[in-house]
């Protein structure tokens, strides 16, 4: 299957085809942090997506796909929304979005069951995007081993393993909570990413019980995080990695890896663990097959809406095709192919025969498909004027969070910019941060082998042209369980 669609050009869909469907059921899945040029059916060379690519050749696939943003927040609240990360600002894991502005309220409204399943403590915890589910399905790792010793959670801020020692030490119960600390990220193990306990097929498991709980129409966001920092697959997805590496990686673990790799650890460590990344894809690609053989087998997803695709993608050391001083670490900056080009595959109701489209094409694009679908026509994922826009607006001034000298800095401060569109026979990209520029082909895995100056004025102009939208409240507040858990998942709250 690998590379079956680079080679196609487009094959438009029609809008206009009628889907003959009583209110289909509508199903998100979101493979965070895939990115595409680790899929299969892109052109990846490992057998990463098996069941992904499979399913591709009787739906739709659009080749070109860029996620709105580089972080689960404002991707999310952009696919939830249909704006663009440069309308809503949404950008802090705490942000608080204001009812009426998502396509899962208006889907209630017409009576459709809504339902969210992810071990993502961004979308599910720190910000209030789950609040506008019916259902909901979270992190399931915040049982505590002794519940009634103490935890991670119980010392403020980010406590090395040290410092945690020396607070279990002086607690009532020292062995128990040493035990809890073990239980959960600190030092070398691995439970911040429990197999048994956070795997995709936990979430898959949980959405089929709510799906068979009631008749009716419905409407589900999966986000698997199988792919997602820590890189440790199971046993039998860990085809390319192994022992050694995996020991490494857990070597790296303990929040940001960002302080590991730009501090002390080498950037062809982190490189080598792309072999670990995509075991992990493989993972949360098995646990879709499971997913999708449970809907036919229920002959649900002839009348399904399945959008398959991906928040934003990874980086593992690459230098930024923007920036040459800056090397691209999970996906805290940066805004190059590694980190906007998504997979992206979508079965209308109805669909039988396998399409291909290489258009740009845009995750914000989701609200107006899902109502297209209803009303009874195909939606597009490409935008009416062919542009597709990403941003970001992190790292912010003076970002001492980096373990950098203060000089050193200013190539990883946002804001970054990206416009994909085709220009003759080409798909470009054109990117901004601050003063530097870059056009490069979009989708070539060597984007620094044709690139040149940005047109600047259209990236301004473009992202300019978006009014800002009063869609978000005050950011709400984080409490320490779930800042434990971002911690464990490589942020900072």
């Amino acid at each position: 299957m690998a590379g079956v669609y680079s080679t196609y050009r487009s094959i438009q869909i029609c809008p206009s085809e009628p889907i003959r469907m009583d209110q289909p059921n509508v199903l998100l899945v979101i493979l965070d942090s895939v990115r595409a040029q680790n899929v299969g059916h892109l052109g990846y060379p490992r057998q990463t997506t098996p069941r992904l690519d499979e399913f591709a050749t009787r739906s739709t696939t659009y080749t070109t796909a860029k996620s709105p943003g580089i972080h689960s927040i404002s991707s999310h609240v952009s696919i939830f929304t249909g704006y663009h990360v440069a309308e809503h600002r949404a950008t802090s894991h705490s942000a608080n979005l204001a009812s009426g502005h998502t396509i899962w309220e208006e889907l209630a409204d017409d009576g459709y069951r809504t339902g969210l399943f992810t071990p993502n403590a961004i979308v599910s915890e720190s910000s209030n995007l789950s609040t506008f589910f019916n259902h909901v399905v979270g992190p399931k790792r915040d049982e505590l081993v002794f519940p009634d010793a103490l935890g991670p959670e119980h010392v403020s801020g980010n406590p090395s393993y040290i410092e945690y020692v020396r607070a279990c030490l002086e607690s009532e119960s020292p062995l128990k909570a040493i035990a809890n600390g073990l239980a959960r990220e600190f030092g070398n193990s691995s439970a911040a990413h429990d197999p048994e306990r956070e795997h995709g097929g936990e979430y898959v498991k949980e959405f089929l019980e709510w799906r068979e709980s009631n008749d009716g129409p419905w409407a589900a966001c999966l986000n698997l995080m199988d792919a997602h920092y820590p890189y440790l697959p199971q046993e039998k997805y860990d085809r390319w990695g192994g022992d050694v590496l995996q020991d490494l990686h857990r070597e790296a673990m303990g929040g940001p890896l960002t302080t590991q790799y730009l501090g002390d650890r080498p950037f062809w460590e982190l490189e080598a663990c792309t072999s670990l990344y995509d075991g992990c894809i493989r993972q949360a690609d098995a646990y879709l097959a499971e997913l999708l053989d449970r809907l036919e087998a229920a002959n649900e997803l002839e009348d399904t809406l399945v959008v398959v695709t991906s928040d934003h993608g990874e980086g593992f050391g690459e230098y930024s095709v923007v920036n040459d001083a800056v090397r691209l670490i999970d996906h805290s900056w940066g805004i190059g192919d590694e980190l906007a080009h998504v997979p992206l595959v979508v079965k209308y109701p109805g669909q039988t025969a396998g399409e291909t489209v290489t258009e740009p094409a845009s995750l914000t694009r989701f609200p107006s498909v899902v109502k297209s679908v209803i009303d009874g026509e195909r939606g597009s994922f490409v935008p009416d004027d062919g542009y597709t826009i990403t941003s970001s607006y992190r790292l912010e001034e003076p970002a001492t969070e980096l373990p950098l000298p203060e000089s050193e800095r200013e190539p990883y401060f946002g804001p970054w910019h990206a416009v994909c569109h085709e220009q003759g026979d080409r798909t470009v990209v054109d990117a901004i941060r601050r003063e530097d520029q870059v056009r490069f082909e979009s989708t070539r895995h060597d984007q620094r082998a044709a690139r040149g100056l940005a047109d600047r004025e259209l990236v301004e102009s473009s992202v300019e042209t978006l009014d800002r939208v009063d869609v978000t409240e005050a950011d709400g507040d984080i409490d320490a369980e779930v800042e434990q858990r971002l911690h464990e998942l490589g942020y900072k709250a």
